[in-house]
């Protein structure tokens, strides 16, 4: 099965380039502030990535936007490598919220539908 992946790699500083894991991923770099909207097939999400104090939070949402029995999912890590965990919508107009915050200025936000 293809997945259709977003990677979203995001630090308080630039990051150097990044090598996608496969032909299907496109890997998107940011810095603290930015704001997200990516979207594949059957999945949309947005999210704002902030640090300070030596925090970085992610806030946002991801919404399942077809009715394929699938869902739409936003997961990913931290910097330190510790889970971001999973935020799944499923069922064609669901949306789900989030807001994560973790120590370091990195995290790796990634959007797919599975």
């Amino acid at each position: 099965m293809r997945k259709a992946v977003i990677a979203v790699a995001l630090a308080a500083a630039a990051l150097a380039s990044a090598t996608p894991a496969a032909a299907d991923v496109l890997v998107i770099q940011g810095t603290c502030g930015d704001k997200f909207s990516p979207t594949v097939p059957g999945g949309a999400a947005a999210w704002t990535v902030t640090c300070a104090g030596g925090n970085v939070r992610a806030q946002g949402w991801v919404k399942d936007t077809r009715a394929d029995g699938k869902g739409a999912e936003v997961y990913g890590t931290w910097g330190d490598g510790s889970s971001f965990g999973t935020v799944r919508a499923g069922g064609n107009g669901v949306t789900k919220t989030f807001d994560k915050g973790h120590s370091g200025s990195t995290v790796y936000l990634y959007l797919r539908v599975i």
